[in-house]
Formats: C-alpha cells, structure tokens, sequence
C-alpha cells in the first residue's frame, strides 16, 4: 500500500472512531434521569459570613461521600431570586439521589445532622423544597 492510501485509510479509521465516540456519548445524553432529586431554595441568614458558606458548601462535599445514595450536589445561588409570598430565596441546593428510597433515608440519616448544624449558620430557618422522581 502506497504512503498516501495508508494516511487515508488511518484518517478515515481515526475519524470513525470519533464519530462512534461522539455518537455514543450523545446517545447517553438522550434520555431522561431515572434518580431523585431533591431541590431546596433558601436564604441567606443576615449576618451569615463568606467562610461560614464555604463551610458549607465543604460540609455538602462530606455529605456525599458519608450518604449512601447520595450522588451529586448542587449548592450556589439562583440565577433569579425566588419569590415565595413574603419571602425571596436567593440561593438553592440540589441533592440527587439514586432514588426515593435513598432520598427517604437521608431525612434520618447519621451524617445529615452535623451537615444540617453548619448549614443553619448560613440560612434564614425554613425553606421552599420539592422534589423530581426520575421515570
């Protein structure tokens, strides 16, 4: 085989293989989440420092690698404050779980109580929550 058809023949094989590659992570993609999520949106407590929310945020980190079930977390702020009757929630936190059941044990959870102690440092007592049943 000349050098010129054998750089075709390697082009053409590398480029398949990213095709297939791409292929195969936008199938992957194309389909609906079968985990829980569970969405809070809360305020920030007058007073609450920056440290005490990097505390938080570091307290959630712990969180999943001590929570059976629990696989992500979001923490952060809404990209639009959340008005709920007299009340604004401007920030939020997403926890996803693998499913209800993991959600459900969370609530009595060991770990959840330390977890829950910093972040009552940062935030106004109650919150605005829901969450999604992946089908």
């Amino acid at each position: 085989m000349s050098q010129g058809k054998g750089r075709q023949v390697l082009f053409v094989l590398v480029g398949s293989m990213i095709f297939v590659a791409g292929w195969l992570a936008g199938q992957q993609r194309a389909t609906t989440e079968k985990t829980t999520v569970h969405a809070v949106a809360w305020t920030v407590a007058e007073g609450a420092t920056e440290q005490g929310l990097v505390d938080f945020k570091r307290a959630t980190e712990e969180l999943i690698t001590s929570m059976p079930g629990l696989r992500r977390a979001w923490v952060g702020e809404l990209r639009r404050p959340l008005v709920v009757g007299d009340i604004t929630r401007t920030h939020g936190l997403v926890l996803e779980f693998d499913d209800v059941k993991s959600k459900e044990a969370y609530s009595s959870h060991p770990s959840r109580v330390p977890w829950a102690e910093v972040w009552s440092k940062v935030r106004v007592p109650r919150s605005t929550n829901f969450d999604v049943i992946g089908e």
